[in-house]
């Protein structure tokens, strides 16, 4: 995946049997919206057709990730899940309050449809699942999670 960042958007390409899977977010505040997901065809190298996306952003409202990724492939919505940890690392929120910045991490995944997202953190923050459940549950006590509810599942 090649991924390139301008003030508030970040847009990433990753080569799919299908072409290019272009994928273009904004920050606001705490929040990522995804504002484009499509697949597309250019010549010469990803840098430089990413800089040209993050150039001319699109000015529509933002789409839902949820309901794209349940029609996507496993592979395109790990490519999203990849996309929206590049833009965590990107963001570099203050970690001062591990807890908080866990459940930050936790609610976007969850936002952009990551089923797994529990999973996704453990790998990425290199801890143990055990581990970014009991921030989460800490989270939850503090009123900074809210809880999901009996069988609720990707943050509906």
């Amino acid at each position: 995946m090649e991924i390139e960042f301008k003030g508030v958007l970040a847009a990433s390409a990753s080569e799919t049997t299908a072409g290019y899977l272009h994928i273009l977010s904004r920050t606001h505040k705490d929040r990522v919206d995804l504002i484009a997901l499509e697949v597309v065809e250019f010549q010469g190298r990803p840098t430089a057709f990413l800089r040209k996306a993050l150039a001319n952003p699109p000015t529509s409202s933002p789409l839902d990730p949820i309901g794209l990724r349940q029609n996507l492939s496993s592979l395109w919505g790990s490519l999203m899940t990849e996309h929206l940890l590049k833009v965590h690392a990107y963001i570099d929120r203050d970690r001062s309050d591990i807890v908080s910045y866990t459940a930050w991490r936790y609610e976007t995944l969850t936002a952009w449809g990551e089923s797994a997202a529990v999973r996704e953190l453990s790998l990425d923050l290199k801890i143990s699942i055990n581990t970014v459940r009991n921030r989460l549950q800490l989270a939850r006590e503090r009123g900074i999670l809210t809880s999901p509810g009996a069988g609720a599942r990707l943050g509906r």
